[in-house]
């Protein structure tokens, strides 16, 4: 295993404080270098120069402490793609050999993707809604950079983009919510549909083109020119907080009016996940969406839900490959996956429904 990736895991044990619904939080910002084709159109020897470039610069940035720098060529297939399932990087960067580098602190609050589809994707994540702490980081990172690094800027659009629809502020912020509620009830699409007729994405686990496994949803802007930072923060936050309270709402009506069907089938996803010798990342999600609910309604004590979120990412398909220490088969997977989760649920407490 790549020594960064075993770090990695080794640190995965940090607790965080987790709330209901919300499960994490990202701001992200596009920039590119004035002197350098984007991305998709320079050459490897371009790319190469302009990695170079950002790298030492962010290395000395004073916001990004303790951080550490992986080059993407050095890691298995398995490797780079468990990065995309923590969220610190996207399957477009892993997939391109375009001398792409992850720069990563410590704590993994702060990753700067070098040659993704930007020269530079600087993100900031959190775990609430506390966006001004997150702004207020990331500006501190781009100000250095812009400090340093001549970066495509144009009076009239904004940061210059290789994509167009980050034009402008060039910003993007985003939301993972767990909203089992809204699925059960089946308010989900009405939500959907109204979330994008205001301007903002709703997509899967993993992002743009991903499924919303295990009743997971991200919700982020759409629009980055015409609107400041702030305007979009402060949009983004005020419908964050209004599907909150709609998924709150919809789990009231969920114990009041499905209480058979909610204790039936959390009882059966616990046994699922205590017994289980073969099972696939979709249908293990499932089930530990449904113990997240149950320690939402301290059906299990609250405190389990960051277990809960850890155990989540130590069974996606490459993080069990991770673990192993080798490549393994789709069966193979679907049984080392069993084997985790049984290890972890046989010391999981027993419901305690009311």
């Amino acid at each position: 295993m790549n020594n960064f990736v075993k770090k990695l895991f080794q640190d995965s044990n940090l607790r965080r404080e987790t709330i209901p619904v919300v499960v994490s939080s990202r701001v992200r910002l596009a920039r590119n270098l004035v002197d350098s084709r984007f991305v998709k159109y320079a050459c490897k020897r371009n790319l190469r120069e302009v990695a170079n470039k950002c790298e030492s610069v962010l290395l000395k940035c004073p916001a990004i402490k303790n951080g550490s720098v992986l080059n993407m060529d050095d890691l298995s297939e398995y490797e780079r793609m468990s990065l995309v399932e923590r969220h610190l990087c996207s399957q477009e960067f892993i997939v391109e050999n375009n001398e792409s580098r992850l720069l990563l602190t410590d704590d993994h609050v702060i990753s700067v993707m070098i040659n993704e589809e930007d020269h530079l994707r600087i993100q900031v994540f959190g775990f609430d809604l506390n966006f001004r702490a997150m702004f207020d980081k990331i500006s501190e990172i781009d100000d250095h950079v812009s400090d340093h690094l001549d970066i495509a800027f144009d009076e009239r659009y904004g940061f210059l983009t290789s994509c167009p629809t980050n034009i402008g502020t060039g910003m993007r912020a985003s939301v993972m919510l767990h909203l089992p509620a809204l699925v059960v009830t089946k308010q989900i699409n009405n939500l959907v549909l109204t979330a994008q007729k205001l301007g903002f994405a709703v997509r899967g686990l993993f992002g743009e083109g991903s499924e919303a496994r295990g009743n997971f949803f991200q919700i982020s802007n759409q629009q980055t020119l015409g609107l400041s930072e702030v305007d979009i923060l402060s949009r983004l936050t005020q419908i964050i907080k209004s599907i909150i309270d709609y998924e709150l709402n919809s789990r009231e009506v969920v114990k009041k009016e499905k209480i058979v069907w909610l204790y039936d089938n959390i009882g059966r996803a616990l046994g699922i996940l205590r017994g289980c010798y073969s099972i696939s990342s979709a249908d293990a999600i499932n089930c530990i969406s449904l113990m997240m609910l149950a320690a939402d309604f301290e059906y299990l004590p609250s405190g389990l839900r960051d277990d809960l979120n850890q155990i989540m990412m130590k069974i996606q398909s490459s993080h069990v490959q991770v673990l192993a220490h080798k490549a393994l088969n789709s069966n193979e997977r679907d049984f080392k996956r069993a084997e985790i989760l049984r290890e972890f649920f046989a010391t999981v407490p027993n419901l305690k429904f009311t």
